[in-house]
């Protein structure tokens, strides 16, 4: 934010609580929030006094803009926001972990969008696939349960998940 941007954010402040404004003011704010966005530092001073009667701060603006960044950012593999893969060789770490911060990072800054409906509804009612490519005791149903392939064996009585049945271990262990 410039100083005439914190100047004018201050200015919407009083517009509210009634504070009178000095260039002091404005240089006090302005090493506070030099880092913080005009925009979302007025949906802040908006938000604050929406709730709160107490004149607002700088941190109390400070603490809404990062909070609402860390949720928007949070949110990256909400529904329709593009899927978080980022362009990294994940074999790269050091890359791949850059490339998610830099992800992550536009996401928080509104940078990403929300994908149309049409793309979303694109693949509603297509044929899922029947075919299982699982091996082991999640390829076969089970004997003793009847848990079907793909689904965890219960226990009778109480129909709590558990492992594999020995039974059905064995029959997995019979088709592979």
């Amino acid at each position: 934010m410039t100083p005439a941007e914190t100047a004018a954010l201050l200015s919407f402040a009083a517009a509210f609580d009634r504070r009178t404004l000095g260039e002091a003011d404005v240089l006090a704010w302005h090493t506070v929030l030099a880092d913080i966005a005009f925009e979302p530092a007025k949906a802040a001073v908006t938000a604050h006094y929406a709730t709160e009667t107490r004149w607002i701060m700088p941190a109390d603006i400070r603490q809404h803009v990062l909070a609402r960044r860390n949720d928007t950012a949070a949110d990256i593999q909400g529904p329709g926001l593009p899927a978080a893969i980022p362009d990294a060789d994940p074999d790269d770490i050091p890359a791949y972990l850059a490339a998610v911060r830099e992800q992550r990072t536009r996401a928080a800054n509104g940078q990403l969008r929300p994908r149309p409906v049409r793309e979303l509804l694109a693949g509603v009612g297509r044929q899922a696939p029947t075919k299982t490519t699982q091996t082991g005791p999640l390829s076969v149903e089970c004997p003793y349960c009847g848990a079907g392939p793909l689904h965890r064996c219960r226990r009778g009585d109480t129909g709590l998940l558990v492992g594999f049945h020995p039974s059905r271990i064995d029959a997995a262990k019979s088709t592979a």
